[in-house]
């Protein structure tokens, strides 16, 4: 393996680990969104539901937008 091919494996593989950080850090926010709107539910307090919701939503659609930087469906 060339020194060019050991740098470019390299890079690879960085960017690799890197869109992994980003789709568990995705899935990590997707989950704690989900915990918060069920505990919102709970308190049937409606803005803390909305807040919730829009939470979720967000999550969702970093989530989805991590996944299709990547690739990874």
């Amino acid at each position: 393996m060339t020194s060019t091919h050991r740098v470019t494996a390299t890079a690879d593989i960085a960017q690799a680990t890197a869109a992994t950080n980003e789709i568990c850090i995705a899935e990590r926010c997707l989950y704690d969104a989900e915990v918060a709107l069920h505990i919102a539910h709970q308190t049937q307090v409606d803005e803390w539901i909305a807040a919730a919701a829009e939470r979720l939503h967000d999550a969702i659609v970093a989530h989805t937008e991590a996944l299709h930087a990547t690739h990874v469906h």
